[in-house]
């Protein structure tokens, strides 16, 4: 458990120099070393761990709004240490190795299976909306400081930005089972029409699914912004993984291209089916395909379908398949920090209590999650004010911004406000990243 913990005190501090002043021991006679020592709760030793008795039960009691998921809420001085009773590890280690998912392993699910955000804890006591790791970060930064030590202060802008497109699918009329449908529709009176049919046929940037080269250009106008497309590659489509294109098919190809003469940094990487959520042994047979295909890039990250990471565990198959980042971590319900950060960290196996080699970029905004009459069912202004809050809070901590918007919903066709929206979101990270 040392590497854990340094690891977790090393993320908080941000400076590995740090931790030298910092101890988490609750032998009385140690104390004197530290000018910092936070006092174990016992969780990682307890007889419980794993059980729903290890969970932090209600009300849960807060620090100067601060939530103290484990240990008390009380910090006081011993000769020259500041001794916090706040088991700040433990809290990190529940956020990270997703512990509560990991204790319900089939309750509070939704129909596909994925951990609803709406009652996860952090909801429930009403504190998802804020990375309450990298504040638990500052009030160390705090305490040390009263203490005379001094780390470098956390500038107060974005570190990173990353934009992510989920491609579910490349066009809506370019494959015979969507040429069917839209003339279905087209026959019955729905948006559809047969001119859009037809022209789709002749040109693909006729067809109102292939949004690509606008989204380029919106995601180019953000300056050092990383560009990822997240592809799929099952063997087959069926269900929920329907449609699945082909790899060496034209219209793939063609977008492969359209990216690399646009954005020629922008990311491939894996978007693992569905299917592979309930069976994550599919994973590394569709990792292998998706670089067959494209043997000249390094396939190296990945997304899953539905944002369907069922249980934490399973998150070593993704490191065993050659994945070394992973974008799935938000809610598919609900907007958020789901492990508690805003920014990128490594994976801990709440079953081996394992720090692995897998990193997580969390994400914080998801298209459909916003979306009128879907999860959360905001208008525009609200989701607009939603995603500036979490913005903003992520420039505080000079986190890594991750947003998901999928192609289909920038179209049109759509009929939504999510063009609209995003146009507003890259107008206002260019003017955030010019200012910086």
């Amino acid at each position: 458990m040392q590497g854990i913990i340094d690891y977790i005190l090393t993320f908080l501090l941000r400076d590995g120099d740090m931790t030298q002043y910092v101890g988490y021991t609750d032998n009385r006679q140690e104390w004197h070393k530290y000018k910092v020592v936070i006092v174990p709760s016992g969780f990682f030793t307890s007889a419980v761990y794993g059980t729903e008795q290890s969970l932090p039960s209600f009300p849960i009691p807060m620090y100067k709004e601060l939530p103290v998921l484990y240990g008390t809420d009380r910090i006081e001085h011993s000769g020259g240490t500041t001794i916090c009773h706040i088991d700040i590890p433990a809290i990190v280690y529940f956020f990270i190795s997703r512990y509560e998912e990991y204790v319900y392993p089939e309750k509070l699910r939704d129909i596909h299976g994925r951990f609803i955000g709406k009652e996860s804890l952090p909801s429930r006591a009403g504190f998802l909306n804020r990375p309450v790791i990298d504040e638990f970060g500052l009030l160390l930064h705090t305490l040390l400081a009263e203490q005379g030590i001094h780390p470098s202060p956390i500038p107060q802008t974005l570190n990173s930005i990353t934009l992510t497109h989920d491609v579910d699918t490349i066009t809506h009329y370019r494959r015979l089972r969507g040429i069917l449908g839209g003339m279905k529709r087209a026959f019955t009176g729905g948006k559809d029409n047969f001119k859009d049919i037809i022209r789709a046929q002749l040109n693909i940037l006729s067809d109102p699914a292939y949004t690509f080269p606008w989204i380029l250009e919106k995601d180019n106008a953000v300056p050092s912004a990383t560009q990822i497309y997240f592809i799929k590659a099952a063997a087959d489509g069926n269900g929920y993984d329907y449609p699945q294109y082909n790899l060496y098919g034209h219209d793939f190809k063609t977008l492969i291209s359209l990216i690399q003469s646009y954005s020629p940094n922008a990311v491939i990487g894996l978007h693992c089916s569905y299917a592979g959520g309930g069976s994550p042994e599919k994973i590394k047979e569709e990792k292998q395909r998706l670089q067959s295909a494209l043997p000249e890039r390094i396939i190296n990250t990945s997304r899953h379908h539905y944002l369907r990471s069922l249980h934490p565990q399973d998150m070593e198959v993704l490191i065993q398949s050659g994945i070394t980042d992973d974008y799935t971590m938000g809610y598919a319900d609900t907007s958020g920090f789901r492990l508690g950060t805003c920014r990128t960290v490594r994976f801990i196996n709440p079953a081996t209590r394992h720090l692995t080699t897998l990193t997580m970029h969390p994400l914080m905004i998801m298209d459909s999650s916003l979306s009128e009459n879907k999860y959360m069912n905001l208008t525009e202004r609200e989701a607009r004010d939603n995603v500036l809050q979490i913005i903003e809070s992520t420039s505080v901590h000079n986190g890594d911004l991750c947003l998901l918007w999928h192609n289909t919903t920038l179209s049109d066709y759509e009929q939504s406000y999510h063009k609209s929206l995003y146009s507003t979101i890259t107008d206002t990270l260019c003017k955030l990243t010019s200012q910086q």
